[in-house]
């Protein structure tokens, strides 16, 4: 059983306590270098960072403020091995001591080199690389927008390389920091401002150039930010990157329509040689002489071929064999048009005789006639006929009108008077 504290001793409280335990280690460990892996990274909404470094047997707390988080050029992950240095302190709340870092270092790799290995990642997830979006250049272009240090050497050798191969194209300078503290925005800016014009047809450019000479990594890092990244990729104007040299490949130079390797390559790029154009045109037009000669050679030997032929010779022979073939066919179609209305005369009067000896008229040339009552009906029978009826008798040579007096029936079995009622629709006998 502990021992109470005589009334004499004063107990320290827990505030007291974790007070002193901090003022202990943070005057013991006031700067220290410390190696670990990151585990369980947190980010949180205020820009502070809180993670867990640790080895194969033990860990420590650890928070990173918002201040150191954006001076560095990469980003933390889980199971990345660093190493960082900081301080140790206390944090009241829980009791626990946690080491706070005021700067980290990956690793077994520089952080220049992990941020932009972190940051081309980023951008080839979001497609900022992909070859399907370049855009193909316009050659030549009527107007150009150089981004470039206004005293580098960059923008006088594209400009004196533009008056050599195509004095002709327009050259808008718009200078910008290329290297150094907020050069990176700079550019950005400058591509913002060159698309605005663009857009509001105030100037429209065919390409903007970003270039610089040449230089050590750190002198070119400003064309590795996002933030130009970004610039190029927005850009609707097509974008020549001509940073640095051959071995130099920037982020700018990835994400640009096209990767020059120097300025004076973006310039070769965007335009045609005029002394190499005219040298081709002086050959055109050797080989177009000799083509139109030859043509013409050829265009006359034809033209003699065709005067030596007879339609030429003698114009007037066709038109004349062509008069003779056409009395020719005159005559054999008026020859065929006689013969043709002959035989057709020919049948025609045999089809006249034909209907000539079945015409009734011809009975009637024997001494038979055709008798019709006066409304036109033809009497067949004698009982259809009443006395008083009006008779229309056709001879041979004319009509004979009659009225009826009586009738008489030779038909012993039509001597019945009821059949003198039959049907008047009957056809009638024959009359004579």
């Amino acid at each position: 059983m502990s021992a109470v504290p005589k009334p004499a001793v004063q107990p320290l409280t827990v505030s007291q306590l974790t007070a002193q335990v901090r003022g202990t280690l943070e005057a013991k460990f006031l700067s220290v270098w410390v190696a670990g892996e990151v585990s369980n990274f947190t980010r949180a909404s205020s820009g502070h960072w809180y993670f867990t470094l640790k080895d194969a047997t033990a860990q420590i707390k650890t928070v990173a403020f918002r201040g150191i988080n954006l001076r560095l050029r990469f980003d933390l992950r889980n199971g990345m091995e660093i190493i960082a240095r900081g301080r140790l302190t206390v944090y009241d709340p829980k009791g626990e001591y946690q080491f706070v870092v005021e700067e980290v270092q990956p690793k077994g790799v520089g952080g220049a080199e992990l941020a932009l290995r972190q940051l081309k990642e980023k951008l080839l997830a979001k497609g900022y690389f992909s070859p399907a979006r370049k855009r193909p250049l316009p050659r030549p272009p009527q107007r150009v927008g150089l981004i470039a240090s206004a005293t580098g050497a960059a923008v006088r050798d594209m400009i004196e390389v533009f008056a050599q191969r195509w004095p002709f194209t327009e050259l808008v300078v718009r200078p910008s920091r290329v290297q150094g503290e907020g050069a990176a925005q700079d550019i950005a800016r400058a591509l913002l401002q060159l698309n605005w014009l663009h857009r509001n047809n105030k100037l429209a450019f065919d390409a903007i150039v970003l270039g610089r000479g040449g230089g050590s990594a750190e002198d070119l890092w400003a064309f590795n930010e996002e933030v130009v990244a970004d610039a190029v990729f927005k850009s609707e104007v097509p974008v020549v990157s001509a940073v640095g040299h051959e071995t130099d490949v920037t982020v700018a130079d990835l994400v640009a329509d096209h990767r020059a390797e120097t300025p004076t390559a973006a310039v070769i790029a965007l335009t045609p040689d005029r002394r190499e154009l005219l040298a081709s045109l002086g050959e055109l037009r050797e080989r177009m002489g000799e083509s139109v000669a030859r043509r013409l050679r050829l265009a006359k030997q034809r033209l003699d071929q065709i005067a030596a032929r007879q339609a030429f010779r003698l114009p007037l022979q066709r038109v004349h064999n062509a008069g003779q073939r056409l009395d020719d066919i005159a005559e054999r179609l008026h020859r065929a048009a006689r013969h043709r209305l002959l035989e057709a005369a020919q049948e025609l009067a045999g089809r006249s005789a034909q209907l000539e000896s079945l015409s009734p008229l011809q009975v009637l040339g024997r001494g038979y006639s055709l008798t019709h009552t006066g409304d036109g009906r033809l009497v067949r029978e004698v009982d259809h006929l009443r006395p008083g009826d009006l008779l229309l008798t056709r001879v041979r040579g004319g009509t004979v009108r009659s009225l009826v007096t009586a009738t008489e029936t030779t038909d012993p079995e039509r001597t019945d008077p009821g059949a003198r009622d039959s049907d008047p629709d009957q056809t009638p006998a024959a009359g004579g």
